[in-house]
């Protein structure tokens, strides 16, 4: 299974489009994950490329307190937050915690546009970074998750 996550879009698809494209060059995803910033273009994904998309609202779309979405895959639960909530600038502890009360082996999160794959406390952390305003020398960022009965491997894709 090959799961394509963004996050931090903020109203402009053109990046993320463009990342899908290079993502699915590979072979095809079997659905996008969309970790905030803004919800409505989570949606607008799935409209424009005929995906499923597992959205959840980030702080500039008035999300505040506890959301997130599980996905099951064969390598385990993803559960998907933007990151504000869990704050995530400053540490990933409650996401672990959160992570952890939900039986999940993999986090996707967004938040500090910042592209980071990295695991803690036995957990995969992804954060895709950001299509629109990153916070890196990069032109934006996106992530391609696979999952399979062995576990998760991840990787970042740039402009």
């Amino acid at each position: 299974m090959r799961i394509f996550v963004v996050s931090d879009t903020h109203g402009d698809l053109k990046n993320a489009i463009e990342l899908y494209d290079r993502a699915t060059e590979n072979g095809p995803v079997d659905f996008i994950i969309h970790c905030g910033d803004f919800y409505s273009d989570g949606v607008r994904l799935a409209q424009v490329l005929g995906q499923r998309v597992y959205a959840v609202h980030g702080n500039c779309d008035g999300g505040w307190g506890e959301e997130f979405k599980i996905v099951e895959t064969p390598a385990g639960r993803i559960i998907v937050i933007h990151g504000h909530n869990e704050d995530v600038d400053f540490s990933l502890d409650n996401a672990v915690y959160l992570a952890q009360r939900e039986k999940c082996s993999a986090v996707c999160y967004g938040h500090t546009h910042k592209a980071v794959i990295k695991e803690h406390n036995g957990i995969l952390f992804v954060n895709p970074g950001s299509t629109r305003r990153p916070r890196s020398m990069d032109g934006g960022s996106a992530a391609v998750v696979t999952a399979d009965e062995s576990g998760f491997s991840a990787g970042i894709i740039y402009l």
